[in-house]
């Protein structure tokens, strides 16, 4: 949500610079839509300008947008290049401060699938009875699935080069510039109960690279 102090903030900011504030309250808003197109696998799409990431989240499976917030972020947007490129009324900045507000509260309110780090840097192989050597060019990472409601909807274990921890919230993207991937791959996947007891599961048939990042890095 957004605080009061976040909003007390760009208001004070507006008293002294319009101009600053529709800047930052802007900046703002790019962020938490660039998270909410990142949960739908939509953000390599997204070019920032604002109004186009409402058409990349109408066609995102399971998202749904408030019935006001395309009109609100067009006003919004129209009335921010006003204030940026020219001379305006105060009445005009502090209604695109309201708009920007109002659709800041409306995309931070609107649920959508998240994914966390279960854990990573997992061994993986191309066999099936999990002989060494481990492959060298990549590592699994376990990812467990949250609904829009946040129960969760399962765990899975994609192929991936890059670090992560236990943990962290990510967004959902791949390597589409590497379309060959990795075949078919098993783990072993240690017993909670006794650590030293594993047991081989098969990690994917064929998987692109896992590629998501910290949402808070976005």
């Amino acid at each position: 949500m957004v605080t009061a102090t976040f909003e007390q903030q760009i208001l004070e900011e507006a008293a002294a610079s319009p101009v600053v504030a529709i800047m930052r309250l802007t900046l703002e808003i790019d962020r938490e839509l660039r998270k909410l197109l990142a949960a739908t696998g939509n953000l390599s799409q997204y070019q920032g300008v604002l109004p186009e990431a409402i058409g990349l989240l109408e066609r995102a499976n399971g998202i749904e947008l408030p019935r006001e917030l395309k009109d609100t972020l067009t006003q919004f947007w129209s009335l921010r290049n006003h204030v940026v490129h020219s001379q305006v009324s105060e009445h005009m900045a502090l209604r695109a401060l309201d708009y920007g507000l109002r659709i800041l509260k409306m995309v931070k309110s609107i649920p959508r699938y998240s994914y966390v780090v279960v854990r990573a840097d997992i061994p993986v192989y191309a066999n099936s009875a999990c002989n060494p050597p481990a492959r060298e060019d990549v590592r699994g990472v376990i990812l467990e699935t949250f609904s829009p409601e946040g129960k969760p909807t399962g765990r899975h274990i994609f192929p991936s080069t890059k670090t992560y921890s236990a943990g962290e919230s990510v967004s959902w993207e791949w390597n589409r510039q590497n379309e060959k991937g990795w075949g078919p791959s098993w783990y072993q996947e240690p017993d909670p109960n006794d650590p030293s007891t594993r047991t081989i599961k098969s990690a994917w048939g064929e998987s692109l690279e896992f590629v998501g990042r910290n949402l808070e890095d976005i």
